[in-house]
């Protein structure tokens, strides 16, 4: 069973487009280098978060959706020696959060047998 991380964040202040930016580098960066790097993940996808009337809050999450919580676990412990880890760090956008507004939630799906998504209108 799939196992998600969310990470969720503020911009720091004025760092708004650089965030963006780096982002979609992060997000290349990721695509290039899956097979080799993050083998583990089965899907990546940002949200900004949104109030109740649609209006941007100023956070963002970013859910990381591996195989397993095992493979998780050996993804995050194998990139703490990788040397190629160190040129993903130059893409990776963490320098560009507010500090301290970090937050990371652990998700296992349920009953995905009842699941079920509507084709694009």
């Amino acid at each position: 069973m799939s196992f998600i991380e969310a990470e969720s964040w503020e911009i720091g202040a004025g760092n708004e487009e650089a965030h963006h930016a780096s982002i979609r580098r992060w997000f290349e960066y990721v695509r290039t280098h899956h097979a080799d790097m993050f083998a583990e993940w089965k899907s990546t996808r940002y949200y900004r978060q949104l109030d109740s009337e649609g209006n941007p809050t100023g956070r963002y999450i970013m859910l990381f959706e591996f195989y397993t919580r095992d493979g998780r676990d050996a993804y995050k412990i194998r990139r703490r020696t990788w040397d190629s880890y160190a040129a993903y760090r130059d893409d990776d956008p963490y320098h560009l959060f507010q500090e301290g507004s970090i937050r990371t939630e652990y998700w296992e799906p349920q009953e995905q047998a009842l699941w079920f998504e509507y084709d694009e209108q």
